[in-house]
């Protein structure tokens, strides 16, 4: 008879389940690490190579170590989910399918804008750069045509003075210079030829990056068009890998154990429940933004901050949480299936789940359409 051998696979996924493609699993665990995504632990009988490859097929980046004999094992295996650049020439440091770094300039020449919940558009581009110039009434055009979706954003290397010396075209978008690229351009970019344009969808993530107009792989107002709808979180609604949905239902009892400073007085207020870990990095970067709606909603809105962390190690947490905490039980984790921090439900005043999703895709916007709705 032959031998089968156990592999133990681990791997760390945002949005994935096991969807039953491979055969034989023994145990399956989740987690959450410091980052707030899911970490899944399977524990399978392969006996076959072809057994193996299911399991890749399932999941996009597996580490498959066999545990079945004495030698030990370590197969790796890659495929990022999102975007490909393809035979793309790049001229830059790629950031394709991750979150990029915070915008840093040494001066906006229009006002700075407002991007959250929008797609943004970076042209990295000189004043003395022909292509750069050719290509200024076409981002005018994405400007008007996407502007209640996408923000642009010039962003030069330049002085002051140089970038307003340059009378035509005219720049119908957000400007800021970036001397000589050190706050931003060269810094993360590493920028060897310009122009170069990254697009941000609503989470900050680079969907698409290069030159604009590179012959075969234009930046297009279709191009834009189609990775607004890909990537569109805008509607809160719950994909079933994140938690179990609630929206337009009664939402699940919290099962508190303590509360800081107090229990908060609910009737007749909307609540914004953050579901979020202490050694989470998304729920951290979350917390300014939610300490701004707890001041800006304060008569129409109580934000509570739901942990399984105790309250003692969540008032050391920076930055200082100034909503309400509440130290819950595991009952309403398990209720809501959760396996992405930071999570959040907004509640009407009758209980029940408006929106419900990942804190970054909240707007500020869309609070306020819910209240006026619901209120």
């Amino acid at each position: 008879m032959k031998k089968s051998k156990i592999f133990l696979a681990v791997f760390a996924l945002l949005g994935m389940f096991y969807n039953g493609q491979a055969q034989n699993v023994k145990e399956v665990k989740d987690s959450i690490d410091r980052d707030g995504n899911v970490r899944k632990t399977i524990k399978m009988e392969v006996n076959s190579v072809e057994d193996l490859q299911n399991l890749f097929k399932a999941f996009g980046g597996v580490n498959v170590k066999e545990t079945g004999n004495k030698q030990e094992t370590t197969v790796t295996k890659n495929n990022r989910k999102g975007e490909t650049n393809g035979d793309k020439k790049l001229y830059a440091k790629s950031w394709l399918n991750r979150e990029a770094p915070h915008l840093e300039v040494d001066k906006w020449l229009t006002e700075e804008p407002n991007t959250e919940g929008k797609f943004v558009l970076i042209d990295f581009w000189g004043p003395t750069c022909t292509p750069c110039r050719k290509n200024i009434p076409t981002l005018n055009e994405f400007s008007k045509r996407f502007k209640d979706k996408l923000v642009v954003i010039g962003v030069a290397p330049n002085t002051e003075e140089l970038v307003r010396n340059m009378k035509e075209p005219v720049i119908e978008y957000y400007s800021a210079i970036d001397i000589r690229g050190k706050k931003y351009t060269q810094k993360y970019f590493e920028l060897k030829y310009y122009p170069h344009a990254i697009l941000l969808d609503t989470r900050g993530i680079v969907r698409w990056e290069g030159h604009p107009e590179l012959k075969g792989y234009e930046l297009t107002a279709e191009v834009i068009e189609n990775l607004m709808k890909k990537y569109n979180y805008e509607n809160g609604g719950v994909e079933r890998h994140f938690a179990k949905p609630f929206v337009g239902e009664k939402a699940p009892e919290l099962d508190v154990k303590e509360w800081y400073p107090e229990q908060p007085k609910t009737k007749g207020k909307f609540v914004l429940r953050d579901f979020f870990a202490f050694h989470c990095g998304p729920c951290r970067k979350a917390i300014p933004k939610l300490n701004k709606w707890h001041k800006e909603f304060a008569d129409d809105m109580v934000i509570i901050g739901c942990s399984r962390d105790g309250i003692k190690q969540l008032r050391t947490l920076e930055p200082e949480i100034e909503y309400y905490l509440a130290h819950t039980g595991e009952a309403i984790w398990k209720t809501m299936e959760l396996h992405v921090l930071s999570y959040v439900q907004l509640v009407d005043p009758k209980g029940i789940v408006r929106w419900e999703g990942i804190c970054v895709d909240l707007t500020t916007e869309k609070i306020k359409e819910i209240i006026a709705k619901y209120k």
